[in-house]
């Protein structure tokens, strides 16, 4: 049994919680039902150990254990001061739109996303342009001329998410490329949260956007972390990349009083960079398996398609063609509880996480299955 076969009592986390009492496999919120690695559960009893718990700075070997790896992954030269750490990355998304648009300004994000990006600007009062990224026979492509029509004298920052929660792609050099010349020609801010350049399939490369041409990081903050990759969300703990130093003080300005980073939440991202290695490798190579069986769960099932997931735990399904009156309710009622699409910007959509034991996720589509076949009987349904 591989490791991530397991099935442990998460009963206590939210995820489980929201069905509490039910028989509703839950399958939504964005964490893992695997076990952290046992490097970073080990290193965290050792704190725990040393009984102090007082207020702390980051370590130094975090710093240059993050230096280390974006230089190693990527090519990418960054020194420790220019490394800001944050209670998440959503803390990252709402510093950003709060201290660096004006109330007079307005910032653009593509759809469907991650719903922080559409919350974090209404939570500071900034008027949010929302463009729908183009679904086409080859699968969602970003929309680059809707992004060129979009930007007009008041547009401050572009909120990137790459690769994509919820549709799980990965966004190509080109794209990437005409996304900073765009930005390059408006002086736009760009805020690209790369949360799961860790958890790409296939034997793809994560580019970050500071890698397509030097001169966007005079304008450029990148969010990554290592809570969802390790499955340490809960922990918390969230890493910015600010070059400018003048973007980065006030970026640092602004972030005051946010919240504070505690030990084990320094320790925690340590652990996971510096010690995991090789279950990250285990980890891709499980997901990527799960990943292919949805996909074949899904090619039986009429009415229900799933994009072609190229990062991520998250399977993106078009369920349009089911006409379903709410079709939150109805897949609970089949016993599976997943994130309604309406909450990404995507109507007709629903997410589903596959970051689970292989056991759970074929108990998942059977119920699936099941009751999709009983409302096509019920309905006649014929595509």
């Amino acid at each position: 049994m591989k490791n991530f076969d397991v099935v442990f009592d998460r009963k206590g986390s939210t995820k489980w919680v929201k069905y509490s009492g039910t028989d509703i496999l839950p399958m939504w919120i964005a964490d893992m039902d695997f076990k952290a690695p046992d490097s970073v559960s080990n290193f965290l009893k050792v704190c725990a150990d040393s009984g102090d718990f007082g207020y702390t700075d980051a370590p130094d070997e975090l710093r240059e254990v993050i230096v280390t790896q974006l230089k190693k992954k990527y090519d990418w030269s960054v020194e420790g001061s220019e490394v800001v750490f944050l209670p998440g990355v959503v803390a990252g998304l709402n510093t950003v739109c709060r201290g660096l648009v004006s109330l007079d300004e307005s910032i653009i994000t593509a759809t469907p996303i991650y719903p922080p990006f559409l919350k974090a600007p209404e939570n500071c009062g900034r008027k949010l342009t929302k463009i729908d990224m183009e679904l086409t026979s080859e699968g969602y492509q970003y929309p680059l001329t809707a992004l060129r029509d979009s930007i007009n004298s008041k547009s401050r920052l572009l909120l990137l998410c790459n690769p994509f929660n919820p549709i799980g792609r990965v966004l190509t050099f080109k794209e990437l490329q005409e996304i900073v010349r765009l930005c390059l020609d408006n002086q736009l801010l760009v805020c690209s949260d790369e949360i799961h350049s860790d958890l790409l399939f296939d034997d793809r490369a994560h580019i970050p956007l500071a890698k397509i041409d030097s001169r966007i990081e005079d304008n450029l903050i990148t969010l990554i972390s290592p809570g969802k990759t390790y499955n340490i969300a809960g922990i918390g703990g969230g890493i910015a990349i600010i070059k400018n130093q003048i973007l980065r003080e006030k970026f640092l300005a602004v972030s005051d009083g946010v919240g504070d980073i505690g030990l084990f939440s320094y320790a925690a991202m340590l652990s996971a960079y510096r010690d995991c290695e090789s279950w990250h490798r285990q980890l891709i190579d499980y997901l990527q398996e799960n990943r292919d069986y949805c996909k074949s769960r899904v090619e039986e099932i009429p009415g229900i398609k799933m994009n072609k997931v190229e990062a991520t735990y998250l399977a993106w399904l078009d369920v349009r063609d089911l006409r379903l009156d709410d079709a939150l309710s109805f897949f609970e009622r089949a016993g599976v509880g997943l994130s309604d699409g309406r909450e990404f910007g995507g109507k007709g959509f629903m997410r589903l996480n596959f970051g689970c034991p292989r056991t759970t996720l074929e108990e998942g589509w059977d119920r699936i299955a099941r009751a999709v076949d009983k409302y096509v009987d019920n309905r006649h349904y014929t595509g």
